[in-house]
């Protein structure tokens, strides 16, 4: 570390980082040491001198913000550096959503609802921008920002807390239409509760009711032949399987599929008791087609189900408005199918089984006790694999842009590469890896220039 006595600490830090290149690990640690000391002047000089001369790391930003935050920085200098993390890698969701929560922190809220528009550009479908842009809005933003959040919630937020987050969504946007109306703005006024109304409304929905202590399964198949089931919760398409039910707690009796953005065309619906008596062998099942519009329409229908017989019913929906597929995550997964019948067991018994968890893996071990006995008594071989490396050669450049943290620089660093192969040695890894061998399977090690 250098000198801080030396004179002003930019100019001292400046200095350094013109002679020296410290390791990563080293400048984290002297900055805790500064931060711990108090000494948040030298802290900010440090980071900026180090983006200046090429030697950022994303972790930087966050604590330069910080320090300038408490060194009672300008706002604007604050959103200037959080908006450089941004800049710094790769721009994505993640990155979008965490500049936006650190700029909603430090009170930036027109900047951090900035960023959470473009994040919901990236995934339209994903609730987060919304959400957190809806607390953003509820004071003095502007009617456009209102419409996004809340509509945007009202369309894609389908979590556990989702029936709360959506009344909020609907009480922001009616009292935004009540003040602009005050205001004798009624063009926005009903603009936004057209906005309301078509955020509010669903394509297809689906709900599944019994009484007794069976357990049904509802499964949708949607038109591009995607299927919609508690063991594929989402679908491209827009399928939303929201609640899987088992009696017999007549609140819990009940299976429910969402599509609030559907594509036109015929859906199939199958029901099949799983397990457990059904009072009367009967169910009920009611569809809704674009509810919520003039078009509304409803199909009830009284479904007779003999032990685990599959009962079905299609239906065609007229118009969807999706135009495009829905992302769905590479975490949506189906779930253990073993863990959710000892769930739904527990269910019905009334609790959770605490000693499931332990049960399942006490079958997993002894199942593979019993396929290592069927094994053969022999140690295995040793095995070879070969590692495959592109060793390129001649001449190559490789360059690095760095924003400075007030955005007004670009510092750029060229990296030329000159690479030539001058010996090549022949190996091969079978027989053992031996590279005496000769053949067409490998020979001698032999020099090549």
């Amino acid at each position: 570390m250098p000198d801080l006595t030396t004179g002003e600490p930019r100019d001292v830090w400046d200095r350094f980082f013109d002679e020296h290149r410290p390791a990563p690990q080293l400048l984290s640690t002297w900055v805790l040491k500064l931060h711990g000391e108090k000494q948040y002047k030298q802290v900010i000089a440090c980071l900026q001198s180090a983006l200046m001369h090429g030697q950022g790391q994303p972790w930087m930003y966050e604590v330069l913000a910080l320090s300038m935050e408490i060194e009672n920085y300008p706002k604007a200098d604050v959103e200037r550096v959080v908006l450089s993390l941004a800049d710094f890698g790769e721009v994505d969701y993640s990155t979008m959503m965490f500049s936006g929560a650190y700029l909603a922190r430090f009170g930036r809220k027109e900047a951090a609802l900035t960023l959470y528009r473009q994040a919901s550009r990236m995934l339209p479908e994903r609730s987060e921008p919304y959400v957190l842009g809806l607390n953003l809005v509820k004071d003095q933003a502007k009617p456009e920002d209102v419409e996004w959040a809340a509509c945007g919630v009202l369309l894609n937020s389908w979590g556990t807390d989702s029936a709360k987050l959506q009344l909020d969504a609907e009480n922001i946007l009616r009292e935004r239409a009540r003040q602009l109306r005050q205001k004798s703005d009624e063009a926005t006024a009903v603009r936004l509760e057209q906005a309301l109304a078509a955020a509010k409304s669903r394509d297809i929905t689906v709900r599944l009711d019994w009484n007794g202590a069976a357990d049904l399964d509802l499964q949708v198949e949607e038109p591009n032949g995607a299927i919609c089931s508690v063991q594929s919760p989402e679908t491209q398409s827009g399928g939303l399987y929201l609640h899987d039910g088992v009696g017999p707690d007549a609140k819990n009796s009940y299976e429910l599929y969402v599509c609030p953005r559907g594509i036109a065309g015929p859906y199939r619906i199958t029901v099949k008791n799983a397990g457990g008596a059904l009072v009367g062998n009967r169910a009920t099942l009611t569809v809704t087609m674009l509810e919520g519009t003039k078009e509304q329409a409803r199909i009830v229908r009284m479904l007779t189900l003999d032990g685990d017989q599959e009962v079905g019913l299609t239906f065609d929906l007229p118009s969807g408005r999706r135009t495009q597929p829905r992302f769905v995550s590479a975490l949506v997964t189906a779930p253990d199918v073993e863990m959710l019948l000892d769930r739904r067991a527990a269910q019905r018994n009334g609790a959770l089984r605490p000693d499931a968890a332990g049960q399942a893996a006490r079958r997993d071990f002894e199942q593979s006790r019993a396929e290592s006995a069927q094994r053969s008594g022999k140690a295995g071989a040793v095995g070879y694999a070969p590692v495959v490396q592109v060793i390129p050669e001649g001449s190559s450049l490789s360059g690095q842009a760095v924003v400075s943290p007030d955005r007004r620089y670009v510092r750029l660093g060229m990296q030329p590469v000159f690479s030539e192969i001058v010996d090549v040695f022949t190996f091969t890894y079978l027989n053992g890896g031996n590279g005496a061998a000769t053949g067409a399977g490998g020979g001698n090690p032999a020099n090549g220039r």
